[in-house]
């Protein structure tokens, strides 16, 4: 019974592992990016402790909501994890930024279960990044970026990513529990791996922006 209970737990707890990807992005200086982590992180937990056994209480939105949120965090969380890549420079950022958060919340809106909910941000991202850095590279006659971003973050990441998109869509059906717990995971370390290693808008010194406790539970 108490094998079968920590099961069924699985999912609510592995939810949190988007948390130390928020303490990652915090300390590179992608303050908005932990944030949507973060967000992600607890509309996915408390959707699925409202599935677990005894956690009912914790459903302080309709279970539809809790859902819709769910999926809405991870898609947006895909989107500026990807934008924090391309390194973009500003408005354009913001502005990309701001399009991926409107458009996710119409389309997963009109259907959360479908591949366009996920394809389309990384599609239209993909997109972007490549127009971008097939310019930098005509512009210096060379690799761009360092060969090292598409070894240690590009190569990983993508890997990681499509593994939690594989578990997520095509084999979730032979054992829940565990295949989303590591779908989970995959994806958070898709996000760690693919973030740069600072944010050069962060600043520096006494200058560097800060995230505190007050600002980070203000997302939720």
């Amino acid at each position: 019974m108490g094998a079968l209970i920590a099961k069924m737990l699985l999912p609510t707890i592995s939810s949190l592992v988007f948390l130390p990807a928020a303490s990652v992005a915090t300390k590179r200086g992608f303050h908005m990016e932990a944030m949507v982590y973060f967000f992600t992180m607890f509309f996915t937990s408390i959707y699925h402790a409202c599935d677990g056994p005894g956690l009912s209480v914790l459903c302080f939105m309709k279970y539809e909501i809790l859902e819709y949120f769910s999926v809405y965090g991870t898609s947006i969380s895909i989107w500026v994890t990807l934008l924090a890549l391309g390194d973009f420079d500003e408005p354009k950022r913001s502005t990309l930024t701001m399009f991926g958060v409107l458009t996710s919340a119409v389309r997963i809106y009109q259907d959360r279960w479908g591949y366009g909910i996920y394809s389309g941000p990384i599609g239209t991202a993909v997109l972007m990044i490549t127009v971008k850095w097939l310019q930098k590279m005509k512009e210096k006659k060379g690799l761009y970026p360092d060969k090292s971003v598409y070894t240690q973050q590009v190569g990983p990441g993508c890997c990681f990513g499509a593994l939690a998109l594989m578990l997520h869509f095509y084999f979730e059906e032979w054992d829940y529990p565990y295949v989303h717990s590591f779908y989970h995971l995959s994806l958070a370390v898709s996000f760690v791996l693919l973030l740069p290693k600072k944010n050069r808008y962060a600043g520096t010194g006494r200058n560097a922006a800060k995230l505190n406790c007050y600002t980070l539970c203000c997302c939720v």
